[in-house]
C-alpha cells in the first residue's frame, strides 16, 4: 500500500488523493489486484483503475515508490480552500496544506477557523 510522504494514509492509485480508510472501506471503494489492496478517494478512481490496472500500477514491486503526481501550484484558488475548509485540502493534498501552515507559521498568523466539514462534523456530534 503506497502511502503519501509524512502520512499514514494510502495514496489512491489514479489520482494521487491520501484516502480514508474509514470512508473508503464501508463505501467498497477498495480494488484487489494481483494479491494487492488499492483504495480509492472516489467511486471514479475505482472504475478507471479496474478497466485498466497497469495504466496506474506498472509493478507491483514498486508500488510503494510509485511516483505521487505534483503538487498543484499554491495559487489564490488553493489559498483559499485552505481558509474554507484546510482539513479537506489536507485530505486532497497535504503536502500544500503543510506548506500553506508553514507560511502561516512564519507570519505568527493563528490556525484557520474550523472549515466547512469541521463545523458540520462538530454539530452532528452535538446532536
Amino acid at each position: 500500500m503506497a502511502t503519501l510522504p509524512g502520512s499514514d494514509r494510502p495514496r489512491d492509485p489514479v489520482c494521487g488523493m491520501a484516502v480514508r480508510l474509514d470512508a473508503a472501506i464501508p463505501e467498497g471503494l477498495v480494488a484487489e489486484h494481483d494479491a494487492h489492496t488499492y483504495y480509492f478517494c472516489r467511486a471514479g478512481c475505482r472504475e478507471q483503475f479496474i478497466a485498466d490496472p497497469s495504466r496506474f500500477v506498472s509493478s507491483h514491486a514498486h508500488a510503494a515508490e510509485a511516483t505521487t503526481p505534483p503538487s498543484p501550484e499554491i495559487d489564490a484558488g488553493m489559498r483559499q480552500w485552505y481558509e474554507s475548509c484546510s482539513c479537506c485540502l489536507s485530505d486532497a493534498f497535504p503536502e500544500v496544506k503543510a506548506a500553506l501552515d508553514a507560511e502561516r507559521d512564519a507570519r505568527a498568523e493563528p490556525v484557520p477557523a474550523p472549515g466547512i466539514c469541521e463545523v458540520a462534523e462538530a454539530a452532528a456530534d452535538s446532536r
